[in-house]
């Protein structure tokens, strides 16, 4: 079972990596398209930074997913390594999935309304869930397995506490 959930997290991580890097190439081939088709041909296509503001939402949000897969959030170092380190490391990891389940099981009322709101200027528009709570969904869930998994397969003695 362990192995099991090790390889899922790992393989979902290169997923999420991968959809990173798609998402970095959208962003900047569409500015670029947006940057010609504004000053060279002198006909900018209006929905284009909306398109661009979906993609950068959906980055920042795999990213924190990522991130926290690969423990390269913020370190804040007080106390040395030892045994309070690792049990600050725990609580506080504890405390993440804590606050992003609270967070996940108040969420239904934010997604009825974000089902009724759909974009602005885009050539099809769309709930706004799409982009905004349905990916948050996502991301918290990932984050609170990747910390599980952590907390209860992976603290050893000599790793330092994620706080």
């Amino acid at each position: 079972m362990r192995q099991a959930i090790k390889t899922f997290i790992r393989i979902q991580g290169q997923v999420e990596m991968a959809v990173c890097v798609a998402l970095v190439a959208l962003i900047v081939g569409t500015i670029v398209f947006q940057v010609i088709a504004r000053y060279v041909f002198n006909a900018p296509v209006p929905w284009m930074e909306e398109l661009v503001t979906i993609f950068f939402i959906l980055l920042t949000l795999i990213a924190a997913a990522i991130a926290a897969k690969e423990k390269r959030h913020i370190l804040v170092d007080l106390f040395p390594r030892g045994a309070l380190a690792r049990g600050l490391g725990v609580v506080m990891s504890l405390l993440t999935v804590v606050t992003l389940g609270v967070l996940l099981a108040h969420i239904g009322p934010i997604l009825k309304v974000e089902f009724r709101r759909s974009t602005i200027s885009l050539p099809q528009n769309f709930p706004i869930a799409y982009y905004n709570s349905i990916p948050l969904i996502y991301c918290f869930c990932s984050i609170i397995l990747s910390t599980l998994y952590d907390v209860i397969f992976e603290r050893k003695e000599d790793q330092e506490a994620l706080v």
